[in-house]
């Protein structure tokens, strides 16, 4: 009885300490992530699913949400964070990291928080609107009027890609 006893409270520990693990990891980001970001704020909760900017942290992090459903039929929010590269941020419209001149301003990613419905939507949805391209254009400097992103140029200097 007390060898039962004892398993039942080292499981119950055990599941403890993973839960406990499972909450930390949200945040387990690079090591030396302070230098790039500074003082990281940990406040952001997932509360839907998708790919969230973290506004707090100049959306230099960003968040993978999910909901997982486990064999006892409980569901659990999970929470996966990411830095993005240095000089870098999270652009809420698009899904990427890039360079701030091409992002959505971070404070006006959460206007575009909505675009996470799209991914669920299905394959004949597009994942951008003319309106969604509109709303981007008129709260992004530097976006063409005509609706159209930006096109990527290689570094001032660098080579082109080899072609294969």
């Amino acid at each position: 009885m007390k060898l039962s006893i004892a398993l039942v409270f080292l499981s119950g520990l055990a599941l403890s300490l993973a839960a406990s693990r499972s909450k930390r990891a949200a945040y387990e980001l690079p090591d030396g992530a302070e230098l790039i970001v500074g003082s990281v704020r940990t406040s952001f909760v997932c509360s839907n699913e998708g790919y969230y900017a973290d506004i707090e942290n100049n959306c230099q992090i960003f968040h993978v949400c999910h909901t997982a459903v486990h064999a006892d039929g409980k569901s659990e929010m999970q929470q996966w964070s990411f830095l993005c590269g240095n000089q870098t941020v999270f652009n809420q419209f698009s899904f990427t990291c890039t360079s701030y001149e091409e992002a959505v301003p971070c404070g006006s990613s959460g206007d575009f928080f909505y675009l996470n419905g799209n991914l669920i939507s299905g394959p004949d949805v597009p994942f951008h609107k003319e309106e969604d391209v509109a709303r981007a254009n008129a709260v992004t400097p530097g976006r063409p009027a005509q609706g159209q992103p930006p096109v990527a140029r290689p570094p001032t200097g660098a080579r082109p890609p080899p072609r294969g």
